[in-house]
């Protein structure tokens, strides 16, 4: 497991800002991204974390108003990462939110020094796919449109299909879901797609078309198999009642 070093804290940032575009976008806007700031900005990969007031202006020169929704994006992944509740700030500027979880990460004498949690995570099992999919709709719509917009849509969503009731309607929410986003429908079907597999451990691979029903399909059948194949840990398995 990293240690909370400047290496390893670095290390989670560059992941942070990778992960977040992936997941809004696509990897051809996180590639595009790393080669504006190399050819134009002179800034590699590991220079991003000394630099990031050069990344909020390149992503503000890209994406406008939309940059702090990616921001804030980052800065979520970057809070899970290191086991942090995620608190948006005054500004919601991306210095503000590394300089706030680099100090709540810095060791206190006396007690154990705190490690980022993406590793050694107990595998979530079939029983818990449905919930996980609820899950990854209402975090994915709002890291997509932003806070407010997400609540608008998910309220159109939910009165045509009761996410309580979604598992079981899930042709019908598909088409909901087109209706609802329009032409923007892939890149929130991609964003849900990649949270889900996300929580499930899935390694995701995105593939033409954006259609949420085959990579719903195929994550539930991945974890049948690993369930079957034992590769899950019963502690997570929800109580009865």
């Amino acid at each position: 497991m990293l240690k909370p070093t400047e290496e390893s804290f670095d290390e989670t940032l560059i992941e942070s800002i990778d992960e977040a575009l992936q997941s809004l976008f696509s990897q051809q806007v996180v590639d595009a991204f790393h080669q504006n700031l190399k050819t134009k900005r002179s800034l590699g990969e590991d220079d991003l974390p000394a630099n990031l007031e050069v990344v909020s202006a390149v992503l503000e020169k890209y994406f406008g108003e939309g940059a702090h929704t990616i921001e804030n994006t980052i800065a979520r992944r970057l809070y899970s990462k290191w086991g942090l509740e995620f608190q948006r700030s005054h500004d919601g500027r991306l210095t503000e939110y590394v300089a706030n979880v680099r100090t709540k990460i810095q060791p206190v004498a006396g007690t154990d020094t705190p490690e980022p949690t993406h590793a050694n995570i107990p595998l979530p099992l079939k029983d818990d796919f449905d919930g996980l999919l609820i899950e990854s709709i209402k975090e994915a719509i709002e890291e997509v449109v932003g806070k407010d917009s997400a609540s608008m849509a998910l309220r159109v969503l939910e009165h045509s299909v009761p996410f309580d009731k979604l598992p079981h309607h899930l042709p019908a929410f598909y088409g909901v879901l087109k209706k609802t986003f329009g032409k923007d429908s892939p890149i929130v079907e991609i964003a849900i797609a990649r949270k889900l597999y996300q929580k499930l451990q899935l390694d995701f691979s995105e593939t033409p078309p954006a259609d949420l029903s085959r990579y719903v399909e195929t994550a539930y059948a991945k974890v049948v198999r690993r369930e079957q194949q034992g590769l899950f840990n019963f502690s997570i398995r929800p109580a009865a009642g």
